[in-house]
């Protein structure tokens, strides 16, 4: 995904105000480079390309004394051999009217959390050292059960009871109840819901679906009568 961005859309993002995937640093600001690739691999969707763009002001234009990317390349590269584990990115020079800066494409990766010495997240368009609760989700969603669930992380779900009976039949039940997700790591789900509270219930006896008429996630929670 990340190879397919074309400089079009490179030009267009960056002339969209910064957020949670988009960050402007000018060759100065070189301290923060590594910290805000981190930040990406660590929080945008896996897969999802995040853009860094070095010799860039903050308002979207380009620097003017910019003229030795391939020195600016260079730097970058050695600062992001201090990443661990290693991450994906793809550094591509974009130009417009005569000027030209370096677009640093990251996705989101499956192998969070990364770590520069500390380890960085995203809130919205900040960068900002990880707290012990978000790098123990961070290793967590390496489970791909476990990050769809953390995706709805606050958000509304369906849950469906399926009861496994003595006699094998399967009998099911949606709850009628508002349920919200809690927490999730690699060996419960926890989910706050009005009319039973706050409960956890074992990763292994959940399969994930998709509830179509409300558009969002489904729980299916097995359990057995006998």
């Amino acid at each position: 995904m990340i190879a397919d961005m074309s400089d079009g859309d490179l030009l267009a993002r960056l002339k969209n105000f910064e957020d949670q995937f988009v960050e402007r640093k000018t060759v100065a600001d070189s301290k923060d480079w590594l910290k805000t690739v981190v930040a990406f691999a660590n929080s945008a969707p896996i897969g999802f390309p995040c853009i860094l763009y070095i010799g860039v002001r903050d308002n979207g234009d380009f620097e003017s004394k910019v003229s030795d990317l391939d020195s600016v390349q260079k730097t970058l590269n050695r600062m992001l051999q201090n990443i661990q584990p290693r991450t994906a990115y793809l550094p591509k020079i974009i130009r417009e009217g005569g000027m030209q800066a370096l677009a640093v494409i990251v996705p989101g990766s499956n192998l969070r959390p990364h770590f520069s010495g500390p380890s960085y997240v995203r809130k919205g368009s900040e960068t900002m050292e990880a707290s012990e609760e978000q790098l123990t989700r961070l290793i967590n969603s390496r489970t791909s059960k476990v990050y769809e669930i953390l995706r709805y992380l606050g958000k509304p779900i369906s849950v469906e009871n399926c009861s496994v009976l003595g006699n094998g039949q399967i009998q099911r039940g949606r709850w009628s109840w508002d349920t919200v997700v809690v927490d999730c790591n690699s060996f419960w789900v926890t989910l706050q819901a009005s009319q039973i509270g706050t409960k956890s219930y074992i990763l292994r006896d959940i399969e994930l679906n998709y509830d179509h008429d409300r558009n969002r996630l489904k729980l299916e929670i097995t359990t057995r009568d006998f």
